[in-house]
């Protein structure tokens, strides 16, 4: 990687901010997205070389207007080298407490969306013979859990949809992978959504003791250096992946004493 042009989507905070600001320590030119404007300016103001930092406003659940946010960030620097499309949201209920316009928002946003802004910029890539399209997805994604049906089956899609992707432009120059974080310090689940939409405002302790997000950002080099598909960021709680697989008796079994 040399003097690329990444887009970010949700550099408004979190592993976006991190990438964003990681990014453009090493030279690279960052074009920052989320909806929030005046976030994305301090981010941008924030950046080491404020100067290789763009600003295109995003709202990922307003999918008719993705595609010209992707327009603009292509003009921003005339191209785009990397999509790190990140922007998503949480949420935490049963499925029979879950309002329907909770869960659809989950799967708008966080797949749909996701799917939308890699669409605005593939005809782009496949026209220039060269990219690469990461999505972060979510350990979430790998295996159900109670009380998080709707955000693992949004990042279980990311993960299949870019997968198939991957499958489709592999003879075109593009290079598409999926990268699962564990548990990383963000407001992730401090402004995920409760059964009724309202945000949950309050953190947990998983969240809090998790990964620092500028460590996250350095791990994100090895990514993008790598032909790999999947990757997965984070600690111990990476250990349920492998449970998972060979042993999910065990697994569920440890889960449901942790619901008690």
């Amino acid at each position: 990687m040399q003097n690329q042009v990444v887009w970010i989507t949700g550099a408004s905070s979190g592993i976006g901010e991190a990438m964003a600001k990681h990014l453009n320590s090493l030279g690279h030119r960052v074009v920052l997205s989320a909806r929030r404007k005046e976030e994305l300016d301090r981010v941008a103001s924030e950046c080491q070389f404020p100067d290789n930092a763009a600003v295109v406003v995003l709202d990922q659940e307003d999918h008719s207007s993705i595609e010209n946010s992707g327009k603009a960030a292509i003009a921003a620097f005339g191209h785009i080298d990397t999509l790190i499309a990140n922007s998503g949201i949480g949420q935490f209920g049963s499925v029979t407490e879950n309002e329907w316009a909770v869960e659809k928002k989950l799967i708008d946003i966080n797949l749909l969306g996701t799917m939308a802004v890699v669409r605005s910029v593939l005809p782009h890539m496949t026209e220039r013979k060269s990219g690469r399209i990461i999505g972060i997805a979510s350990i979430a994604g790998k295996f159900g859990q109670r009380n998080l049906a709707a955000y693992s089956a949004s990042k279980a899609g990311v993960i299949l949809w870019l997968e198939s992707l991957r499958e489709e432009v592999y003879t075109n120059g593009i290079t598409v992978q999926s990268v699962s974080p564990g548990f990383i310090q963000t407001q992730v689940t401090v402004n995920s959504l409760r059964p009724d939409g309202t945000k949950i405002n309050k953190n947990s302790k998983a969240q809090e003791a998790g990964m620092p997000t500028s460590t996250f950002a350095k791990k994100m080099m090895k990514v993008m250096g790598s032909s790999k598909f999947h990757h997965y960021i984070g600690r111990k709680e990476l250990l349920a992946i492998p449970i998972h697989t060979f042993a999910r008796g065990l697994l569920y079994k440890l889960l449901r004493r942790s619901y008690r």
